[in-house]
């Protein structure tokens, strides 16, 4: 286990634009889960971002987003603010696969939690839940991560996943339709039919799921290609969706994660959400209402866990251009 970044180092960061960037010192630590046989387990490195002053880690976001991209999101004041509020950390995943079951990925990222618990003398990363984040290949990884470990998953978001996958792939049991879930998808972008019958199926057995369509953004976020990076702060908040995503991940972190429970001992039990005190918006005009009063079909609608982030979701989808339907 190596410190890679010394704490003081974070307090002249130049953070990307944000609202509320305080309290975003921290450390960064890294770790390499070995390859395994029996059982499987894929090799890969780690890293995770641990904000100083808090005394019990309570979530851990899980990134995985390829290429130059990963160290925009490294970079970004807004979640290490999150991060910090919600007494969680950071972790990034550098490998890239197409799922997590069957190839030993999933496994590794457990390992990973299992020995930062150890070297940074932090035993709550063993079972703390995970928001998942991915960006295309690693939105693969979020969406079989969340059938691999449902249990597991606090919430996920699923970034721009182009390319179709096969049904089995496609396939949730119950416990995994009931963990909440963003669909970002580009406006511009490859949108495979597949990845829309997935949020249609699980809203239909009322999962509380959102679709947001990016405005006037492809797989990218302007600037960016797979090796290299010139992006500008706004363009990545924009493709990011930070003015939706954030507010819709800190309000699923204070439902979800039960009070007087910080996981040194044992697993914590995820709350199950109640998706009639929601919100639902239709994905196509941006029509708004609380669930019970929502007066389209409930079962295409984005489901929203308060008037608040529905409301930003709206200003950010629909403020510019019509959207694609």
């Amino acid at each position: 286990m190596k410190k890679l970044i010394p704490i003081a180092v974070f307090a002249i960061v130049v953070g990307l634009v944000s609202a509320d960037t305080t309290g975003t010192k921290g450390a960064t630590f890294q770790t390499d889960v070995k390859d395994s046989k029996e059982p499987l387990i894929a090799g890969s490195k780690y890293s995770i971002w641990i904000p100083e002053s808090i005394s019990s880690v309570q979530c851990i976001f899980a990134i995985n987003m390829r290429g130059a991209g990963r160290h925009l999101f490294e970079q970004d004041q807004e979640w290490r603010a999150l991060a910090k509020r919600t007494h969680s950390a950071i972790l990034f995943c550098e490998f890239e696969a197409h799922g997590v079951q069957k190839n030993g990925y999933g496994v590794s990222i457990i390992k990973a939690c299992d020995q930062f618990a150890i070297e940074v003398n932090r035993p709550e990363l063993k079972h703390a839940p995970f928001v998942l984040w991915g960006h295309s290949m690693g939105g693969r990884v979020a969406q079989d991560f969340v059938r691999f470990q449902p249990s597991r998953v606090l919430a996920f978001h699923i970034a721009l996943r182009a390319n179709p996958s096969d049904a089995e792939f496609m396939q949730e049991e119950a416990n995994s339709i009931k963990v909440p879930g963003l669909y970002l998808m580009g406006e511009i972008d490859k949108k495979p039919e597949d990845i829309r019958k997935h949020f249609h199926h699980s809203r239909e057995a009322k999962s509380p799921r959102a679709w947001i369509w990016l405005p006037g953004q492809s797989h990218w976020p302007r600037g960016m290609h797979f090796k290299k990076n010139e992006t500008t702060p706004k363009d990545w908040r924009a493709w990011a969706a930070n003015d939706v995503v954030i507010p819709w991940t800190e309000a699923m972190i204070r439902l979800r994660l039960p009070t007087g429970e910080n996981g040194k001992q044992n697993p914590v039990k995820l709350r199950n959400i109640k998706i009639e005190k929601g919100w639902l918006g239709s994905i196509d005009s941006g029509n708004l209402a609380p669930y019970a009063k929502f007066k389209g079909d409930k079962s295409t609608a984005s489901w929203y866990p308060n008037q608040e982030v529905a409301n930003a979701w709206v200003k950010f989808a629909f403020q510019s251009q019509k959207q694609p339907r």
